[in-house]
C-alpha cells in the first residue's frame, strides 16, 4: 500500500481561521438538510421556491437527505485536513450555489433568495481562493 504522509503545508489545521471559514458552509448545509426534512414548507420558502402541497414534501425530504450527505462528506474531508482535497472539492461545490441561484432566477426572477445562493457562491469562491493559496504556500 502506497500512502503519502502529508507535510505541514498540506494540512488544513484546526487552529487556522481558514479551517473554520471552510467548515461553515458544510455545517450550514447539514442544518438546511435537517430543516428540509422537519419543515419542508418553511425550508422551501427560505430556499426561494415555496412548496405548499404536501404531496411534494417527499421531494423536499429527498433534498434534505442529500444536503445532509453532502455536508457530512465535505465536513469529513475538512476534518481529515488534506488541504489539496478540501480546496478542490470546495471549488467544485461552488457550482451548486451558482446553479441554485440560476434556478431562483428562472423561477422568481431577480428576487431576494438569489442573494443567499449567489452570496454563498461568492463566500465559497473567496474561501476556495484562500485554500488554493494556502496549498501553494
Amino acid at each position: 500500500m502506497n500512502t503519502k504522509t502529508l507535510t505541514n503545508g498540506e494540512i488544513l489545521k484546526r487552529n487556522s481561521p481558514l479551517f473554520w471559514f471552510a467548515l461553515l458552509v458544510p455545517v450550514l448545509i447539514i442544518g438546511f438538510g435537517i430543516n428540509f426534512i422537519v419543515n419542508p414548507e418553511g425550508a422551501s420558502t427560505g430556499y426561494g421556491i415555496p412548496i405548499h402541497d404536501p404531496s411534494a414534501f417527499p421531494f423536499m425530504w429527498i433534498k434534505g437527505i442529500r444536503d445532509i450527505f453532502a455536508g457530512l462528506a465535505v465536513t469529513t474531508l475538512i476534518l481529515k485536513g488534506n488541504l489539496r482535497t478540501v480546496a478542490a472539492i470546495y471549488t467544485i461545490a461552488i457550482f451548486i450555489a451558482i446553479g441554485d441561484g440560476f434556478v431562483i432566477l428562472s423561477h422568481l426572477g431577480f428576487a431576494p433568495p438569489i442573494f443567499m445562493h449567489w452570496g454563498t457562491a461568492l463566500y465559497m469562491t473567496i474561501v476556495a481562493v484562500l485554500l488554493h493559496r494556502e496549498n501553494k504556500a
